[in-house]
C-alpha cells in the first residue's frame, strides 16, 4: 500500500505539473503583442518594451503612444498595468485623402486674395512634421490640410511655406499677416515664472489650437552609466540641447543655469557624437529626431534612453490674441481637427508619416 500511495502521488504531481507548465505556455503565448491587436499591459512593461518585441525595434514606441495618447496620459515612461492598448502595424499602406495643398505652377496673373480665407504659415526642414519635400508637405501641415477641409464653416484656406521659422511668431502672426503658423510646441503657462522670455512671450502673445500631435521628448545618456530616475539626477551636467529648439521643457523641470550647463550646437547630430565622446553629459532631444539622428551618427548602441524622464510636448496652430476674428477662426480649425480625431483620419495620418520617416532614417 506505501508503494502504491507514493507512485499515485508522484504521477499527480507530474500531471499537475505538466498542466501547469500548459497553462503557463498559454498564458504567455496570449499576453504577448501583435501588431493589429489589443494587448494587455504587463507588470514590467513599458512601451519601449513593446515596440522592441512587435517591430524589433524600441525607438518606435512614438507610434503605439500616439495610438493610445488618451489612455496613456502624459507620462509615457509610466504605463498602467492592466491597461489595454492598441498595437497599430507598420506595414499598412494608408493613402493621403487631401488634395495637394499646393496649387500648380503657372505663369497667369493670380487672383486677389480672397477676403474670407484663412491663411496658414508653415516652415520646413523638420521632418516628418513640416517638409515642403515631403508629400503633403509633411505630417502637421497634411493634418492642418484635412482639418480646415472638415472644418465646420469650410472657409477657403491657403497654406504657404515661410522658410524663415524666425519670421513666423513675429512678424507674420503678431502683425496678423497671416491667420495661423503651423508646428509650434505649448509651453506649460501655468508655470510661466519659471519659463524664458521666448516662452512667456509665447503665452502671453497667441492662442493655441487644440493638440494636433504629441510628441515623446526624452534625454539621452551613455549606456555605460547608470539610468537616471529624476530630473534632479541632471543637476550638475552639461545638457546637449540645439540651436534653435525650445528649451520650456527644460526649464519647466529646474533644468537651467546654474542648475546645469546648456551646450547649443547648430547640428543635433553634434549633441550624440558629444555624449559618445564625454564632451556632454546628456542630449535633451524628441525621440523622433534623436532615432535619425543616432543612425546618422552611428551611435545606437552606445546611448541609453531614459524612459522614467519622457515627457509629451504637444504641437498647435498659433494665432495671435489680438487678431479680431481670432476666437473664430480658432473654433472653426478646431472643429475641423476634432472631426478627423474622432473618424480616426488623424491616426492614419500620423501614422503614415512616423512609418515612412522610420524607414527612412533606418536606411
Amino acid at each position: 500500500m506505501p508503494r502504491i500511495s507514493t507512485h499515485l502521488s508522484t504521477t499527480c504531481a507530474v500531471a499537475v505539473t505538466a498542466i501547469a507548465a500548459s497553462f503557463s505556455t498559454q498564458a504567455a503565448a496570449q499576453s504577448a503583442p501583435k501588431c493589429g491587436e489589443t494587448y494587455t499591459v504587463q507588470p514590467g512593461d513599458s512601451l519601449s518594451q513593446i515596440a522592441a518585441a512587435v517591430y524589433d525595434d524600441a525607438s518606435a514606441f512614438q507610434i503605439i503612444y500616439s495610438a493610445n495618447s488618451d489612455a496613456i496620459g502624459g507620462n509615457p515612461g509610466v504605463i498602467s498595468v492592466g491597461l489595454q492598448i492598441d498595437i497599430p502595424c507598420l506595414n499598412e499602406t494608408v493613402a493621403s485623402t487631401a488634395a495637394a495643398f499646393r496649387p500648380e505652377p503657372t505663369t497667369e496673373r493670380l487672383p486677389f486674395p480672397n477676403a474670407r480665407q484663412i491663411r496658414v504659415a508653415q516652415g520646413t526642414n523638420w521632418a516628418p512634421f513640416a517638409n515642403e519635400e515631403q508629400e503633403q508637405g509633411g505630417m502637421i501641415t497634411e493634418i492642418a490640410n484635412v482639418a480646415l477641409a472638415n472644418s465646420a464653416n469650410g472657409t477657403p484656406y491657403k497654406i504657404d511655406f515661410i522658410n524663415d521659422w524666425g519670421a513666423h511668431l513675429t512678424p507674420l502672426i503678431t502683425d496678423i499677416a497671416y491667420d495661423f503658423s503651423l508646428s509650434w510646441f505649448k509651453p506649460n503657462c501655468d508655470q510661466i515664472a519659471r519659463l524664458g522670455e521666448d516662452s512667456q512671450f509665447r503665452c502671453n502673445n497667441f492662442d493655441w489650437s487644440e493638440p494636433m500631435f504629441e510628441q515623446v521628448f526624452g534625454y539621452y545618456t551613455r549606456e555605460s552609466e547608470p539610468a537616471l530616475t529624476s530630473y534632479s539626477d541632471l543637476f550638475g551636467k552639461t545638457i546637449c540641447r540645439p540651436a534653435g529648439y525650445a528649451t520650456f521643457q527644460l526649464e519647466e523641470n529646474d533644468l537651467k543655469e546654474p542648475n546645469i550647463t546648456l551646450v547649443r550646437p547648430s547640428d543635433p547630430a553634434e549633441c550624440f557624437t558629444g555624449l559618445v565622446d564625454g564632451s556632454v553629459d546628456a542630449v535633451a532631444i524628441a525621440v523622433d529626431t534623436a532615432e535619425g539622428k543616432m543612425v546618422e551618427t552611428g551611435t545606437t548602441d552606445q546611448i541609453r534612453y531614459n524612459e522614467p524622464l519622457s515627457q509629451v510636448l504637444t504641437i498647435h496652430a498659433v494665432i495671435s490674441k489680438n487678431h479680431p476674428q481670432g476666437a473664430e477662426m480658432l473654433a472653426e480649425f478646431n472643429s475641423g481637427l476634432n472631426q478627423i480625431k474622432e473618424t480616426g483620419e488623424w491616426f492614419e495620418i500620423i501614422r503614415r508619416h512616423l512609418t515612412e520617416h522610420r524607414a527612412n532614417t533606418q536606411g
